[in-house]
């Protein structure tokens, strides 16, 4: 290479080094034109407390902030920090800058951005977030289940270790039947179950805890537990969760909403009442009598059943038990037993019925198991305190009905006397056609010992209904 050779690219190589900062200054005004797109208010820089700052990154030319979530994550809440652009702020949030990963609000889905001295929409900047779990989602059920079994309507909290599902997306725990594929597969929301944090549950990194509701259909058996994410994430537990039968109970107060008109078939409902050649159905009356039915039709899903009182059974209030094998079957709640339940027959459709009848101060209430209280007298202090009282009667097509207590003497053969019932408390059966009402009754009678009734009335005709006499008696003191 000769000396001009030389002297020239020497030249050309002071010249690039003359451009080197001025190209620099033009890309850094570029990147930062991509930052920055106009000068509206903008979040210019996030943290995200225990997330490497190299995985937030803001996309200002959509509007979005795009979270990579580590391998291993098990807290659900969020808590950031972030840099706005001078004489910008965020919009007031509940919760202030913390992100709900599982199922937060709305506003858990968005920061917003607006000016100190102006509120309109121009001035107004809305990021939505966008989460990325790249590791794989995982399920299993937890080594301490016992045999990976559930009771069915227990009302008890179910386990399932997971891994990898914090994505900021809704999901669902679905249980499907392995061996009868009419069974319908159980879905539980993410709404419906809570999330706790397990980093010492070993490969796994937390926990849901959810229950199986009291109403969901479902079949005894083996059910292959997955969870699905929307945005197509899955995992499936390999072992599966046998769904198995649990204690019998009818209701949660001891009374029974469904009666029999005069002896024929009456369909009850319940939890685990599932068909088999063991179950057997007892009424027994206030005199002590013990009547046998017969059960004519079971629910699939244990949910229901219908009985035969038999066209020989007398209108008045029974004690309704269930056996199995022959022994009574109960359900412990941790406060109640249940086990025996009022149950009416009545001489029409027409014709009311008491369910239960109670002091308001809750000294008389019956809880659970009527069969305690059938021949303890409800004491009520005249003047003093009343009680509440609930009864069933049919759905009489009428534009009006007038409703009364009626208490006739014990202690003076021949007394009777009404009180009008003020509020009324309507509400409706599942099958539609009966109705029950509640409301709170003063007695305000002589003192002594009576039999209570409930009358129904159509103003237009005059027709009463009258129930049977409640089994307990009231006592006025």
């Amino acid at each position: 290479m000769n000396y001009w050779q030389k002297a020239g690219r020497s030249k050309r190589g002071t010249r690039m080094k003359r451009l080197i900062p001025s190209l620099l200054a033009l890309c850094c005004a570029c990147e930062k034109k991509d930052i920055l797109p106009d000068d509206k208010p903008r979040i210019v820089e996030m943290e995200v407390v225990g997330i490497d700052k190299r995985s937030v990154f803001i996309d200002q030319a959509k509007n979005m902030i795009i979270i990579e979530l580590p391998e291993g994550m098990n807290h659900s809440l969020l808590y950031t920090k972030v840099k706005l652009t001078k004489g910008a702020e965020l919009v007031p949030r509940m919760y202030g800058t913390r992100i709900d990963l599982i199922c937060g609000s709305q506003e858990d889905e968005f920061f917003m951005v607006t000016r100190k001295d102006a509120g309109i929409m121009p001035d107004t900047v809305k990021y939505a977030f966008q989460f990325i779990q790249k590791a794989s989602l995982r399920i299993e059920l937890p080594d301490g289940q016992k045999e990976n079994q559930y009771q069915i309507a227990r009302g008890e909290s179910l386990y399932i270790k997971v891994a990898n599902f914090l994505d900021g997306l809704p999901g669902e725990i679905r249980l499907e039947h392995q061996l009868d594929q009419a069974a319908p597969a159980i879905t539980i929301g993410g709404c419906d179950f809570g999330f706790e944090e397990r980093p010492e549950a070993g490969a796994l990194d937390g926990q849901l805890e959810l229950v199986i509701p009291l109403a969901t259909p479902i079949v005894p058996g083996p059910y292959a537990v997955s969870f699905r994410k929307k945005n197509g994430r899955m995992a499936t537990a390999s072992k599966p969760l046998m769904l198995t039968k649990g204690p019998i109970r009818l209701s949660w107060s001891g009374y029974l909403p469904q009666r029999s008109v005069n002896g024929a078939p009456v369909t009850i409902t319940g939890y685990n009442l599932y068909e088999s050649s063991n179950l057997a159905i007892v009424l027994t009356d206030t005199e002590g009598k013990k009547h046998q039915t017969k059960i004519t039709k079971y629910d699939p899903f244990g949910q229901s059943l219908t009985f035969d009182p038999g066209l020989d059974i007398k209108p008045g209030y029974y004690t309704l038990q269930i056996l199995t094998n022959g022994k009574l079957a109960s359900y412990y709640s941790g406060t109640w037993l249940f086990q025996n339940y009022r149950f009416a027959v009545t001489k029409t459709a027409q014709h009311p019925f008491i369910m239960m009848f109670e002091r308001s101060d809750d000294k008389n209430q019956e809880y659970a198991d009527v069969s305690l209280y059938r021949d303890k007298p409800l004491a009520f202090q005249k003047d003093i305190g009343g009680g509440y009282i609930y009864w069933g009667f049919a759905n009489l097509k009428t534009s009006m009905l007038w409703f009364d207590v009626e208490l006739e003497s014990i202690t003076q053969p021949g007394y009777v006397k009404r009180t009008i019932i003020w509020d009324r408390y309507l509400s409706t059966y599942q099958e539609g056609a009966e109705r029950m009402l509640g409301d709170a009754f003063y007695p305000n009678y002589p003192p002594g010992k009576y039999h209570m009734r409930i009358i129904v009335t159509r103003p237009e005709t005059g027709e009463e209904y009258k129930s049977e006499p409640f089994e307990r008696v009231v006592e006025i003191k």
